[in-house]
């Protein structure tokens, strides 16, 4: 789809969602914004492709939040697992607030798919019990949560991708912790995993998307395309 045809789809979508630019009545009879997560494994894209879309999204009308990811937030050292307890539950206060505000979309870069992938890693290496494992996906998967999104967006690319991507930009060629290949192939299998055991293909708010072979324009269309089609879907369910 042409850039002109997706900025029209935004227009319409937004005159459908606030019509007659009243800025306060869609509060009544839509309850939220319009919410997509993304998550994924590290360098496929999200945080440029987050800011792609609030660039997009704000050029168009919209009124676009886009919350600050829990890795820049939370202060705790990185122990394993409370810090991803607390980037999730940063991300699910911030899903709360932003449910009742005047914000059209609010686009979060990792959320709660991003908390159910951690623990089925977590899992995986032996730190948690597949009993816990259950137990605190199933809090991030509850109802409530998972109401107050429109669309989770998985965003992956292979580890021999995600490392070329990584050291493109980079003064040293050494591993790190996380960008490493063995890291690197444990996070994508535990994406895998996630992805089947849930059934996210059959869901139509999950979408997998490969990023390893186009460059930022291509993935960033096909994400928009995505996101309006979210949009749409959930103005045509009122």
């Amino acid at each position: 789809m042409r850039l002109q045809e997706l900025e029209t789809r935004a227009q319409d979508l937004l005159r459908r969602f606030d019509p007659q630019t009243d800025r306060d009545r869609h509060q009544w009879y839509l309850g939220r914004p319009f919410m997509v997560e993304l998550f994924g494994t590290p360098k496929a894209g999200k945080s440029t492709i987050k800011e792609m879309l609030k660039h997009f999204f704000r050029r168009n009308g919209w009124r676009v939040s886009t919350p600050t990811e829990g890795a820049e937030v939370v202060e705790l050292p990185r122990d394993e697992p409370q810090y991803n307890f607390q980037t999730a539950e940063y991300a699910l206060s911030a899903a709360r607030d932003r449910s009742y505000s005047d914000f059209d979309i609010v686009v979060f870069d990792r959320a709660i798919f991003d908390g159910v992938v951690r623990m089925d890693h977590y899992q995986d290496k032996g730190i948690m019990t597949s009993r816990e494992r259950e137990i605190v996906e199933g809090y991030y998967l509850l109802s409530w949560n998972r109401a107050m999104f429109d669309l989770h967006i998985c965003l992956v690319s292979t580890p021999e991708v995600a490392i070329e991507r990584e050291l493109a930009r980079a003064l040293t060629k050494k591993h790190g912790q996380t960008m490493n290949p063995r890291t690197l192939e444990q996070l994508l299998a535990a994406h895998e995993r996630v992805w089947q055991r849930l059934g996210c293909a059959e869901d139509p708010r999950m979408l997998w998307h490969d990023s390893s072979a186009e460059d930022e324009a291509q993935t960033a269309r096909r994400i928009l395309t995505a996101v309006l089609d979210a949009c749409d879907r959930r103005l045509r369910d009122i």
